[in-house]
């Protein structure tokens, strides 16, 4: 990142603490155009290069149906008296109002009408944090009610925006609220139940982020924490599934669908938040006009620079597709591929008419036994009887990295996670090795890993490492997944489905592909006594399997 970008995002993050400090406001003068006279550099840096004919005032406030008072920003065109099309920004998470100043400056100079409000609990907004519930759609009921009321909006042209938190939010939005039309969810979610708990395995890292984050900056309902601490302790879950669901745009998509409302979607590939499994799942049944694109980065990294100013890949989508369907501008975006997936470290990006991607075949390998130190990734059936044993409670060398950053650097400056395969601790993992594979592999999609297993405990967890690894036997990751299982009777066999997270990679000629499984990775929480044993028992009558999809 270059110190001009480093300066632009201290500006900006010192515009969004604002809303984390600033007194309850006090309404604008009656008349005229309103810039609140202390207001923050970083928004001096948003408004310099304002059209003369576009205003921005900081006074705006609403009140809830249940009382709450919430308050926003608006960005307004010059009018000749004709109405305009609107896009109402709403926050991410922990932060505020303030976050889309840049892109809101640039959507009011197209011609928009752009509100921006604090959700409930975040910035001077009042209430406490609903996590995108019943609460936060009566809100938005709100915030629309005041965009009519106070500006000159044209109540059928009006979409959502918003990144994370405001995405899952927009797309919510949109299935439930009629005068919104259209919707772009940038790294956002489709089932919160997926997303906090996908495969019954809680997300560590990302649940105690979210809930030191909330409780920081804004005013956290409990419910939140018990919710987490639902999944944890795995108590409750069914509750805690439903109040997910309530709050996962995944629920309403037959009336959005009955709706026909046009969806753009963009999502990151090493997101373990909000994982681009369950946004892919959501896709493939929207039946509206559709966009999705997947991005190289961990959550929200991709849309980042555009929230500066900077040209985006992402954020120019955004504008694009929000001139198509609210401003009726012919600007190809119904001629672009339905999908696109960036590969990792190329940074080539693939276009594709649709999902899964056209001419994908699954490259199978079946598992076969470790005898003294590695299993095998064999084209053929395996057709020995063994078993296998791991002890859990301790990490090998394989490993998703550092939770958060080693997907940054991954991303951002093409610092790959990697790990020597032959140095994994077989004691508490398993590596499985294929060939060298001549032509090398163009691996588009979703792999999947099929185990068979004995837990010593009542709950059993796996994680599941997919490596690229090098004639030195040197991996680099290409992705991963989790997956677990609670209340089973101990040494009983079960079967165990993996789903790793899509991706896009070349496997370059004469590498290998390997596999490594073990018990522990700092992303996940695992409920396994330590020193629980997993055996992974081979049979030819019963194969396990890693299919990878390849173009």
């Amino acid at each position: 990142m270059t110190t001009r970008s480093l300066f632009l995002l201290s500006t900006l993050l010192g515009a969004v603490c604002i809303g984390c400090t600033a007194t309850p406001y006090e309404p604008a003068p009656a008349a005229g155009d309103y810039k609140r006279a202390d207001f923050d550099t970083a928004a001096d840096v948003a408004l310099a290069s304002l059209d003369d004919g576009v205003r921005f005032r900081d006074d705006v406030s609403f009140t809830s149906g249940d009382g709450t008072v919430l308050t926003g920003n608006v960005f307004e065109p010059a009018s000749d008296g004709s109405s305009a099309p609107a896009v109402v920004f709403v926050n991410s998470w922990a932060l505020n109002e303030y976050e889309y100043l840049v892109p809101a400056a640039a959507l009011a100079e197209r011609g928009y009408i752009v509100l921006s409000y604090n959700t409930r609990g975040f910035g001077t907004s009042e209430g406490l944090i609903n996590v995108a519930g019943p609460d936060d759609m009566a809100d938005l009921r709100a915030a629309l009610d005041w965009l009519e009321a106070n500006t000159a909006v044209d109540v059928e042209r009006i979409g959502m925006a918003g990144i994370s938190y405001g995405a899952g939010i927009s797309l919510l939005g949109l299935a439930q609220e009629p005068r919104v039309k259209t919707a772009v969810a940038m790294s956002g979610w489709a089932d919160l139940g997926d997303s906090l708990y996908k495969a019954e395995t809680p997300r560590l890292a990302w649940g105690l982020i979210l809930l030191g984050s909330g409780y920081f900056t804004g005013r956290m309902d409990p419910i939140i924490a018990q919710q987490f601490e639902n999944l944890l302790s795995n108590e409750s879950v069914a509750d805690t599934l439903a109040w997910a669901s309530e709050r996962s745009p995944a629920t309403f998509i037959d009336s959005l669908n009955e709706a026909g409302k046009p969806v753009y979607l963009s999502s990151n590939l090493s997101d373990t938040l909000f994982n681009p499994n369950q946004m892919l799942d959501f896709f493939e049944r929207l039946s509206v006009p559709k966009r999705l694109d997947l991005n190289q980065g961990t959550h929200a990294t991709a849309e980042l620079l555009g929230l500066l100013g900077f040209s985006n890949y992402v954020w120019d989508n955004a504008y694009d597709w929000f001139d198509f369907w609210l401003r009726g501008q012919d600007n190809g975006v119904l001629d672009q591929p339905q999908v696109t997936i960036e590969k990792k470290f190329s940074h080539e990006r693939l276009g594709l008419s649709e999902w899964p991607a056209p001419g994908s075949v699954s490259e199978r390998f079946y598992l076969t036994p470790r005898f003294f130190l590695d299993g095998g990734l064999s084209t053929a059936p395996n057709q020995t009887t063994r078993t296998n044993t791991v002890i859990t409670g301790v990490d090998t060398i394989a490993t998703t990295g550092i939770p958060v950053l080693s997907e940054l650097l991954e991303s951002s400056v093409d610092v790959p996670v990697l790990a020597s395969i032959p140095a994994v601790n077989g004691l508490h993992g398993l590596s499985f090795w294929s060939d060298f594979v001549s032509d090398g592999l163009e691996i588009v999609g979703r792999p999947q890993l099929n185990l068979r297993l004995r837990s010593s405990a009542d709950t059993a967890h796996v994680n599941v490492y997919l490596y690229d690894v090098n004639i030195f036997g040197v991996g680099t990751l290409i992705t991963h997944g989790s997956a677990s299982l609670h209340d089973i009777a101990p040494d009983q066999l079960q079967t165990i489905e993996v789903d790793l997270n899509a991706t896009a990679y070349d496997l370059p000629a004469g590498h290998r592909v390997a596999v490594v499984i073990d018990g522990f990775d700092l992303q996940y929480a695992n409920r396994m006594p330590f020193g629980t044993t997993l055996d992974f028992p081979y049979q030819a009558s019963s194969q396990m399997v890693l299919d990878i999809p390849v173009l």
